[in-house]
C-alpha cells in the first residue's frame, strides 16, 4: 500500500488513491542471447563475455552475460508497447497516470538497486506497484509524486535489479 504519510494538500483523491493500490500486470520473459548482444551492441560494449558463448564460460559465467542495466529492455520491450490511442500527451500510458487534474508530467528521481547477474537462457519476472503518491505545494501550484517500483527476479527468485522511479504531476 503507497504511504500517504507526505500528502499536504487537496488534489489527492480518494479515486486516485484506490487507483495507486490496483496491481499491475506481472511480465514473464525468457533472456535469449539475441536480446543480450543487441544490447550490449546498442550501448558501445564490446567484451566477448556479451556475444561469445566459450568467451563466457572461461570468465566463469553459465552463458553469455547481460551488460549493466539490460532490464530496461526487458519493461520496453514490445509487450509493453500500447496504442498511440492510449497514451498521454507525455507519451507516458494512461494506465500509468493517476486519475487526477493534472495536466504536465515530469521525471523525477530514478534510484537503482543491482543485484544478481542476468544470463542468456535466464527467466525474468517484473512485477510492478505503487510505493508510494504524495502531494507538495510548488511555487505554480500543487505538485503530485507518483514513485513506482519495478522489481526484476530471475528464475532463483533472485533480484537482479530494483528500481524506484518518481515522476511528478501538476
Amino acid at each position: 500500500m503507497p504511504d500517504e504519510q507526505n500528502t499536504t494538500g487537496n488534489v489527492i483523491t480518494e479515486q486516485a488513491r484506490q487507483w495507486a493500490t490496483e496491481p499491475f500486470e506481472q511480465h514473464e520473459t525468457t533472456v535469449s542471447r539475441t536480446d543480450i548482444a543487441r544490447y550490449a551492441r546498442a550501448v558501445g560494449e564490446t567484451n566477448p563475455v556479451y556475444y561469445d558463448v566459450e568467451a563466457a564460460k572461461r570468465a566463469g559465467h553459465p552463458d553469455v552475460l547481460a551488460p549493466a542495466y539490460f532490464p530496461y529492455t526487458i519493461r520496453m520491450q514490445a509487450a509493453h508497447l500500447i496504442a498511440r490511442s492510449d497514451l498521454e500527451p507525455d507519451g507516458s500510458s494512461s494506465a500509468d497516470v493517476p486519475p487526477l487534474p493534472t495536466n504536465r508530467a515530469m521525471a523525477g528521481e530514478t534510484r537503482l538497486e543491482m543485484g544478481a547477474l542476468i544470463h542468456a537462457g535466464d527467466k525474468i519476472t517484473l512485477n510492478k506497484r505503487i510505493v508510494d503518491l504524495y502531494e507538495k505545494s510548488g511555487r505554480s501550484g500543487a505538485l503530485i509524486f507518483v514513485t513506482t517500483e519495478f522489481v526484476f527476479a530471475n528464475q532463483l527468485s533472485e533480484m537482479v535489479m530494483n528500481e524506484r522511479f518518481t515522476r511528478i504531476y501538476q
